[in-house]
């Protein structure tokens, strides 16, 4: 495997993302048995998103805490062809993503593209863009790179 030289400079992990096909359940195991905060849930919601290349449409609900400064996020995939459905469809449930907050999501895509690692899905969400790296392979795990998305000031 090559060198990955690829510098995240002053990065830290901002969210642990994992799936499972009851998030209700498992919400109250990691409040209960190991003191999470309360699990605050969104709306069932369907996003058009980018999968493999491909436009797809996935419904999911998402459950959000915290674990110190990190962010914990567990989403439950409904329906659509997403990489949240390839975890499930490999018999996998749990850890899933890392996720970083970064500036110029397309920098980073062009630096881990140099290293043939290429984009597993993407789309907008709550205002911010994320892109899953296809890094499973190199790393074990996939990176999830987030962006705010600027909101343009009104022109008087």
């Amino acid at each position: 495997m090559e060198n990955f030289t690829i510098d995240f400079g002053n990065l830290k992990i901002d969210q642990l993302g994992f799936i499972y096909k009851d998030i209700e359940k498992q919400a109250k195991l990691l409040e209960q048995s190991f003191g999470f905060s309360q699990f605050i849930f969104g709306n069932t919601a369907s996003n058009r998103i980018q999968y493999r290349g491909r436009e797809s449409k996935i419904v999911s609900q998402m459950a959000f805490s915290r674990l110190g400064s990190t962010q914990i996020e567990l989403i439950k995939w409904i329906e659509g062809e997403c990489a949240y459905k390839e975890f499930l469809d490999q018999g996998k449930e749990g850890f899933h993503h890392i996720a970083m907050y970064i500036e110029n999501t397309d920098s980073y895509i062009n630096e881990f593209k140099k290293k043939g690692i290429g984009v597993l899905q993407a789309g907008v969400v709550f205002n911010t863009k994320f892109t899953y790296l296809d890094s499973e392979k190199e790393f074990g795990i996939i990176v999830e790179l987030l962006e705010k998305i600027k909101r343009r000031k009104s022109q008087k």
